[in-house]
This record gives structure tokens, sequence and C-alpha cells, in this order.
């Protein structure tokens, strides 16, 4: 699937407390802005974005046991795929979909400290449910935590602001912005409440997709060494693929392999995403000081055959340390920076 895309505009301005993106970091680019253009945003297979932005809110996850609607509390709050579901502590009523319009929650900023937002919209494109979540911003003006015209999807868990570190105790779930990566994972088909069917001819075994969605947020970030510092630019173009077919390689697209990718980043880099100019390559350069042995350099199972990203060579492999996406990219992109 070949990747890029524009940045929007005009941003909505959120609040100056807590930190939804990622801090900055030696041989990181800058970082994506909060709202994406939404149009490119909706063509799953086209073109769209890739970008440093892990996500687009300053909100770092909601409490599950936190929301309220009117006044009235809803108990043991969870998630069936992307949509909302509990029972009202009233009276025991179940509620779920269009029920949690107006509702709000209490959410938990990058700082730790909380804010509450109010759910304002709910629509479902593409078997993926969207809510327009806002926050108070002024007396009496509720604004966009996502950008204006921009929704959030709801997935399980919370990721750490500044490592990108997925965690989840069943607690607490993430609004995750379209335009930013935890969402754009999930709209490209790595959903991680979902499963997919991998087969080598012989068996057939159930891929559970949070591990390609967590690997899909190291890989459009272009977080080599897995340690949350990114090494792309927002509007960078890439091309992504799997062994289930969930995202299928673009022929010829003019871009070369750049790495193999597991939960925890690129298990090996052929080349970065971007270099510096006159020649120097401050990417390359913070692997070699953080991660050397991700360089492929002369390995030859980095994009070849044996490596475990094929069902042939990585069946039996555990998702959590495969092989289980590829991305490639030009090799002459020079930053301008």
């Amino acid at each position: 699937m070949f990747q890029r895309g524009f940045l929007a505009g005009a941003m909505v301005g959120l609040i100056s407390v807590g930190v939804g993106c990622v801090a900055e970091v030696d041989g990181g680019g800058d970082e994506e802005e909060p709202a994406e253009s939404a149009l490119a945003l909706r063509a799953l297979n086209d073109l769209t974005f890739n970008g440093t932005y892990l996500n687009g809110t300053q909100l770092n996850g909601v409490r599950f046991n936190g929301v309220r609607f009117n006044g009235v509390r809803f108990n043991g709050v969870s998630l069936n795929a992307t949509t909302l579901i509990g029972t009202r502590e009233s009276d025991g009523a179940p509620v779920d979909g269009i029920d949690f319009l107006g509702a709000e929650a209490e959410a938990i900023l990058g700082d730790g400290s909380t804010l509450a937002v109010r759910i304002t919209g709910i629509a479902q494109r593409n078997g993926l449910t969207y809510y327009t979540v806002k926050y108070l911003a002024a007396p009496g003006i509720w604004a966009n935590v996502c950008g204006e015209g921009l929704g959030a999807i709801p997935v399980n868990g919370t990721w750490d602001p500044v490592t990108g570190a997925f965690s989840d105790d069943g607690s607490s779930f993430t609004f995750a912005c379209q335009g930013a990566v935890i969402a754009k994972c999930a709209e490209w088909g790595y959903r991680d409440w979902a499963t997919r069917a991998e087969c080598d001819g012989k068996t057939c075994a159930s891929r559970d997709l949070s591990y390609f969605h967590q690997a899909c947020i190291r890989m459009v970030r272009a977080d080599y060494c897995g340690d949350g510092a990114p090494h792309t630019q927002p509007g960078t173009a890439i091309d992504v693929w799997d062994a289930l077919g969930i995202q299928t390689q673009t022929a010829g697209s003019g871009m070369s392999l750049e790495a193999e990718w597991t939960v925890d980043g690129a298990a090996c880099i052929r080349h970065t995403r971007w270099r510096g100019l006159g020649g120097s390559n401050p990417d390359h350069d913070y692997v070699m000081a953080h991660c050397p042995e991700r360089w492929a350099g002369s390995d030859p199972s980095c994009g070849g055959s044996s490596s475990t990203f094929h069902t042939a060579s990585g069946f039996t492999t555990p998702l959590a340390a495969r092989r289980i996406l590829r991305n490639a990219s030009f090799t002459m992109n020079v930053s301008p920076l």
C-alpha cells in the first residue's frame, strides 16, 4: 500500500497542559500537526499520510469507569471493536453506540492530570465508530480535541507519550484521532481487536492483529530503535505491506525496502527514510549510536526469503518476536532542516 499526503492548514488550538505528542529527541524530525486532511484520511488504500505524531490529542487515555451522562454514571464501560458499551449505574440498563451521545468522560493527559471531555457526535464508516470528542476550551466554548471536522476512534490501552510503548491493563482506552498514527494504522486494516487467518499450506492459525497495529505505529513514525524517537517527516511517501494480505506491495513505486518491523521497532534497516544535507545522515548515526544491531548491513534475511516476515519462514515464530511488516521508501529524501 502506497502512502503519502499533505497537511491541512487550519488547526484548532489545544490547551497548553499535558503532552499528547512525543517529546523532541535527538534524531527526530518535526512533530506532525494534530489534524490532517480528513479527505485524504478516508482513502484507506490510496493516498494518505506518514508522520511522527503519536496521537492527535493531548489525551493519553480515558478511564473505562470514568464515564457519565447527564449526571448518571455508567458502570463497566468497555469496547466492542471501536464501539463503547456499558451499563447504566442507576438501573443496570445496557448502553452502547448512540447512547453515549452527550456522555462526559474523565480523560488523562500526558502529565497525569485529568480533563473532562464530552462526546458530541458519533458516526460509523468502514466498520469503525468515530466519536467527536470535545473539551472545554473557554467558558461556554467546547473545542474538538482532534481538530475541526475530525473524529476519534477508541482503541484499547494507552501509549507512553515519550517512548511510544503500549500498555493495557483493561481499565483505559485511547481516543485516537484521525490523522495521527494510532488511528491511521487502524484505518489501514491493522485493527487491534481483530484477528486474521494465516495458512502455511498444511494448517491455519489465527493471528492477533494487535501485534500488527503496534508494529505499524513504530513503522509509520520510523521509530527504528523502538525507543519513541521518530525519524520521519509529515507527508513522506512510504509503501507498506504484510504477509496476511491486509496491505500489499505496490508494483513500480520506485521505492526500495527500508526496514522490516516488529512490535519493538525495526528488526532490520536497509536505509533511513531521510538524509541530511551535504551527505550527512543523522538518522543513521542515531541508529548506530542507540541500536546498531538493527542495521541490516550484509544480512541476507533482511528483505530475503528466509525472513520470518514470510509465512514459510515465520509461521511458528511468536508474533511478539516476528518481523510482521515491511515498508519501502525513496532513498534520496533530503531533510530541509
